[in-house]
């Protein structure tokens, strides 16, 4: 829904333009005879192109186009992670599989439209895709220094697709460190009669990261997921993620999931989730192909289990072109996790739960776990076509700080409560499709002694306060190749929510739900 269509003479010139209807279905009319190609785009989708159609006098011309969500930076399928405002997506309303989703249509000459079932069989062409990136910045935990990343995807003619990412990482200057390493695989394949499966396998080594007497942290997973369709009514959505994490001890943790979403009435979506971790809560989350640097330890550097439950009932209703929904949930969480900003000498880290990175000066911290409750509600509302405006309000659980004025780490875990808290957020998403610029800017707001996020389990590890997300694509004419975007990146930019804690060396450092971090660089598409 939503996505524009373009009809281009041989030599580009556009003809004609049409927007697609909620069923993904579009219209010319009056087409004089010739030769076109027809070009479709929308926001977070890679834009697609039919060419060398000749369309003869009097007659009808049906163009079925699929849309490839593959292929975005640091992402299989660039969708946002599940959010509880993620209703404004349109493939979830229709609960068609990737098979069979709603294609774009065509209809050329006569006025009169043709009805094509949208489950008809679409033939795909094999394609090769490649990008490599490079980017540096102040970066965030387990980011720091200058990444160059290579992603390459391929979608066979059968529509099974899979893609490689490689993350190479090297250190600030002034760190005699290892670069680190992260490499990642998927494969995804289409069953004929609805439904998908995937599988994704990734390894993380990052030497940089230091904990209590060592250093070192490497990190296996195999995630795998299953889609089946039921009909337009149901869906069910199961999967499991597998997981061997090495620091001074290795530690072995498997996270299932069960996601059953179903369409009562024409606009209304009641869904059901369960989820024992926050890395893999639906197949949706497979779509960020490069994994998380997610770890906690002990004090004597063995690794902890953040394993726990989510268990959330959903409503959601569109309105027109608006859509709200309404969610209640229950979470339980083994260990908390608390991140923080500050240097800290490696004897500090002696006795501490804490796991640090010294090339960008952050850390993660671990605590008690608690359980909590919580209800959200949210409202979408476009703005264009390709750009929407998001609100958000949740009401649950955190962490809280109970101390004074700057506590110590080794006193930490006894000052920190499970307290009852409010957040709210604000963003704009989406595309401006005339200058072709991919944006994304979010405030989200909380208490200042919560260190951690209401409603966690829904809410992005990368949103906290105000941050914003830009790509653009360079049109320097022949000064430059086609294919060279600009990417800029930053978190909390404004230092919100920082509070005081005192390492056991003396140094101040600070907590923060997610530190500043600033990154930037370019991107090779070719």
């Amino acid at each position: 829904m939503g996505a524009v269509v373009e009809l281009l003479t041989a030599d580009a010139n556009v003809m004609a333009t049409a927007f697609t209807d909620d069923h993904g279905r579009y219209l010319m009319a009056a087409i004089l005879p010739g030769q076109y190609q027809v070009r479709a785009s929308a926001a977070f989708l890679l834009p697609a192109t039919r060419n060398n159609l000749r369309i003869q006098a009097g007659a009808q011309m049906i163009v079925n186009l699929t849309m490839s969500t593959l292929f975005e930076a640091e992402s299989w399928l660039p969708a946002q992670k599940r959010r509880a405002d993620e209703p404004a997506d349109d493939w979830k309303w229709t609960l068609r599989s990737t098979a069979s989703r709603p294609l774009l249509r065509m209809v050329g000459g006569d006025d009169q439209g043709v009805s094509i079932s949208s489950s008809a069989p679409e033939a795909h062409k094999a394609v090769q895709q490649a990008r490599v990136s490079v980017t540096s910045g102040d970066g965030a935990f387990g980011q720091g220094g200058v990444h160059q990343v290579m992603l390459l995807n391929r979608t066979l003619e059968d529509g099974d697709s899979a893609i490689l990412r490689v993350d190479m990482g090297n250190p600030p200057a002034g760190f005699p460190l290892r670069p680190s390493a992260e490499v990642s695989a998927g494969y995804e394949r289409r069953s004929p009669m609805g439904g998908n499966t995937r599988l994704v396998t990734s390894y993380q080594s990052h030497p940089e990261l230091t904990y209590g007497s060592g250093a070192g942290l490497q990190v296996m997973r195999l995630a795998s997921t299953q889609q089946i369709s039921l009909g337009d009514a149901v869906m069910i959505d199961v999967g499991t993620l597998v997981q061997a994490e090495r620091l001074a001890a290795t530690r072995f943790v498997s996270e299932p999931f069960l996601r059953v979403m179903a369409r009562p009435t024409e606009g209304l979506m009641v869904e059901y989730r369960f989820a024992t971790g926050r890395s893999l809560q639906s197949s949706d989350d497979l779509d960020k192909i490069k994994p998380p640097a997610d770890v906690l330890t002990d004090a004597s550097g063995r690794p902890l289990s953040a394993k726990g439950s989510h268990q959330e009932v959903s409503v959601s209703k569109k309105l027109g072109t608006r859509t709200v929904a309404f969610a209640v949930y229950s979470d339980n969480f083994s260990s908390g996790a608390l991140a923080g900003s500050g240097l800290i000498d490696r004897t500090g880290l002696a006795g501490v739960p804490m796991v640090a990175d010294p090339t960008t000066g952050t850390f993660r911290v671990a605590s008690n776990g608690y359980w909590g409750r919580g209800l959200s509600g949210s409202v979408v509302q476009p703005l264009t076509p390709s750009l929407a405006v998001w609100g958000e309000y949740d009401l649950g659980t955190a962490l809280w700080s109970t101390a004074g004025p700057a506590p110590t780490l080794n006193t930490l875990t006894s000052t920190v409560g499970a307290h009852t808290a409010q957040a709210g957020s604000v963003a704009i998403r989406g595309k401006v499709l005339r200058s072709g610029t991919s944006l994304k800017a979010e405030y989200r707001w909380q208490p200042l002694r919560t260190l951690t996020q209401v409603n966690t389990y829904n809410a992005s590890p990368d949103e906290a306060y105000l941050g914003f997300y830009v790509r653009q694509r360079l049109w320097c004419g022949r000064i430059l190749p086609e294919g060279i975007d600009a990417v800029v990146e930053a978190t909390n930019l404004l230092e919100q929510g920082y509070q005081p804690v005192l390492a056991p060396d003396g140094h101040t450092l600070f907590l923060a739900q997610l530190p500043r971090a600033i990154q930037g660089g370019l991107a090779f598409n070719f």
